[in-house]
């Protein structure tokens, strides 16, 4: 107060000024774009020389009409953020709709009737808590995905339908405020995984391709028939979208010690990861969304031959019409596939479960591991068998891509997360302070889940120099943080109990011409 009180007399008409250590309070919060340095020093008294700011006004506008100064309304800088990445997951998974409708268009894939598309997603819809009708024991032990097709029309005119496109965006924005507003797990943290998911899926490459006319089945066969599906890549984007919808800010572990009715539902078994699914699923099958994930299609008797453009298969006397193949399944095998890749993705985030952890390292071994240590199983197995490895490791990578990336990233979000711990500590909803295990936690999580992570993706052989990328971000990580994480450690805690102290004040109002 001293110092704000000096600095009154050196204030300019219309600006606000504000302190060095003010300043440096908002940019530890990532505000430094609230304020730039005055270009000459001032002279308080009992001070000398202070550097001071001027909060930028970009908020505030001047009204000519009345002579007086008035703040505009805007929008918060992190709901621009999450604005924006809606938008650009939207705009990810319509790449990858508009690709699977030239798939169909290039192989003529025919339609499945109405009536059958609708009894299957009939069959999903949740039936009370019957044990037997959980996500989990949908997850499987593999997932056959289609094998190559070549085919020389590719399909360029395929657009996407308008009705479509809009569908997504609204589903894309709803599912965004189904997100709580936790410090780590949030619609943020979920636009991060999409964005590392589809970095590595364009990042799945094959060796050196010498056959021009061949390169489509060596890489096909090379990364498992993960490219030549784009219904595998959009499953997957679609995956790490929805993967926390509605995370309560605590582990599952807690949910079940507190007998929450989530846990109850779901057997204490993957609550979280089963109920993100079920959310997004049964918003999914409603009807607002019924041209998005099956399209259009239309029933109309034989002599209807004004629409023979738009025939695509024949059933006894009814001609089934597509009005639109950009949807995200039109055919049984393509919605029970979609599904299954779904479940197994959203499972794949709980590394907690054993009987999960077990299927997941059997998989492993029977896949990869040499003939002399593992089981032998015949070539299509293994190559089914690695095809959903590596969309599970693809997604399991991409949930903690953070310690997997440049030391700032990994940073902002290990803070995130260490608040997120620290708030559930607070509310009474963990036993311990995580401020005392942190620093050694930290170097657990990389030795024994992140390094070996990241190892594994270099052993799928398919993700190339990206596999080394993540390999070295970990190595170079865990390095800094036993040398810099102990000081770390103290500096979050000064910062949430600085936070706590400022929610703690009275709101004392605004005022025009304020310094601090």
């Amino acid at each position: 107060m001293n110092t704000a009180s000096r600095m009154e007399s050196t204030g300019l008409a219309n600006h606000i000024q504000i302190s060095q250590d003010t300043a440096n309070l908002l940019a530890s919060a990532d505000k430094s774009h609230w304020f730039k340095e005055r270009e000459s020093k001032v002279t308080a008294k009992g001070k000398g020389e202070l550097t001071t700011y001027f909060l930028t006004m970009d908020q505030f506008t001047y009204d000519a009409s009345n002579n007086k100064t008035s703040q505009i309304q805007t929008e918060n800088d992190e709901k621009r953020k999450l604005i924006r990445s809606a938008e650009w997951t939207v705009e990810v998974m319509s790449l990858h709709l508009t690709e699977m409708a030239k798939v169909r268009k290039a192989r003529k894939i025919a339609p499945d009737s109405r009536a059958l598309i609708e009894s299957l997603e009939q069959q999903t819809k949740r039936q009370g808590s019957d044990e037997g009708n959980q996500v989990i024991n949908e997850v499987a032990e593999y997932i056959i995905l289609p094998d190559y097709t070549s085919s020389k029309d590719d399909g360029e005119n395929v657009s996407l339908d308008d009705t479509i496109v809009r569908e997504l965006q609204n589903y894309v924005q709803t599912i965004a405020s189904l997100y709580n507003e936790n410090p780590f797990h949030n619609f943020s943290h979920a636009s991060h995984v999409v964005m590392s998911v589809n970095k590595l899926l364009s990042r799945i490459v094959a060796p050196d391709l010498d056959d021009a006319d061949d390169d489509g089945k060596k890489l096909h066969d090379h990364t498992y028939g993960i490219t030549s599906d784009p219904l595998t890549r959009f499953a997957v984007v679609f995956a790490a979208l929805i993967h926390d919808v509605d995370h309560s800010g605590v582990p599952n572990a807690q949910l079940v010690k507190e007998k929450a009715p989530v846990a109850a539902l779901y057997h204490d078994k993957s609550v979280a990861e089963q109920n993100s699914f079920d959310l997004a699923w049964d918003l999914l099958m409603e009807p607002a969304y019924k041209n998005l994930r099956r399209g259009e299609m239309v029933e109309m008797v034989e002599p209807f031959r004004k629409y023979a453009e738009l025939v695509v298969s024949f059933d006894s006397r009814l001609i089934i019409i597509s009005l639109d193949d950009s949807a995200i399944y039109v055919t049984r095998t393509e919605f029970k596939r979609f599904r299954q890749l779904v479940v197994n993705g959203i499972m794949a985030t709980d590394i907690v479960d054993k009987d999960l952890k077990k299927l997941r390292n059997d998989r492993w071994d029977a896949a990869f591991a040499d003939s002399d240590q593992g089981p032998h199983v015949n070539e299509d197995r293994s190559r089914i068998l690695k095809a959903t490895i590596v969309i599970e490791h693809l997604i399991q990578a991409s949930d903690v891509a953070h310690t997997m990336q440049h030391w700032h990233v990994y940073r902002r979000w290990n803070e995130r997360f260490f608040q997120e711990c620290y708030q559930a500590y607070k509310d009474g909803r963990a036993e311990k302070d995580p401020s005392e295990t942190w620093y050694q936690g930290e170097l657990g999580f990389f030795d024994f889940y992140i390094i070996p992570l990241a190892k594994k993706l270099k052993e799928c052989g398919v993700f190339g120099v990206s596999s080394d990328e993540y390999l070295s971000y970990a190595l170079q990580n865990r390095t800094e943080w036993e040398e810099r994480g102990k000081g770390i450690v103290e500096e979050m805690i000064s910062k949430v109990h600085r936070q706590n102290m400022t929610l703690s004040l009275p709101d004392l109002g605004n005022g025009q011409g304020l310094s601090a």
